[in-house]
């Protein structure tokens, strides 16, 4: 009766070195992550928003079709214990202690003070009339 053209509907997953591999839409995150240990998978959307703050996908979540989905390895995360043997990931904090509005004030002071000085002229450190020998002369008057 009719014609019609069924195309089978694929996931596209793309590895850091730029290779790429399909696989059928609805299988589960923990079925791909599975040959690749220390793997996660990405949503390249939340990727283009968030970029490296995005969210890994949940091991059940069921991937989409005609969607890419980037496979990267976390890096390891060092973890340690506090006094009630709850394992807490380690933070950086900056030794410096300063709130967003100091932060602000001080970036504004640099930029301004760079500004002021590409508007001073150059000055020449050598006087305008030296004798031979190259040893400054100066007036008194």
């Amino acid at each position: 009766m009719g014609n019609s053209l069924g195309a089978k509907k694929a996931a596209k997953v793309m590895r850091i070195n730029g290779e790429e591999f399909k696989v059928k839409a609805g299988i589960e995150v923990g079925e791909v992550v599975k040959d690749y240990p220390g793997h996660v998978l990405l949503e390249s959307e939340a990727v283009k928003h968030y970029g490296t703050r995005a969210k890994p996908l949940d091991l059940s979540y069921e991937l989409k079709a005609k969607r890419l989905y980037f496979l990267v390895e976390l890096p390891k995360v060092t973890i340690r214990e506090n006094h009630n043997n709850i394992k807490i990931p380690r933070r950086v904090q900056s030794g410096i202690n300063m709130s967003a509005k100091d932060r602000l004030e001080n970036l504004m002071l640099s930029r301004r003070s760079v500004s002021d000085l590409s508007m001073m002229k150059p000055t020449s450190i050598l006087p305008a009339d030296s004798p031979e020998n190259g040893t400054p002369v100066f007036f008194s008057g």
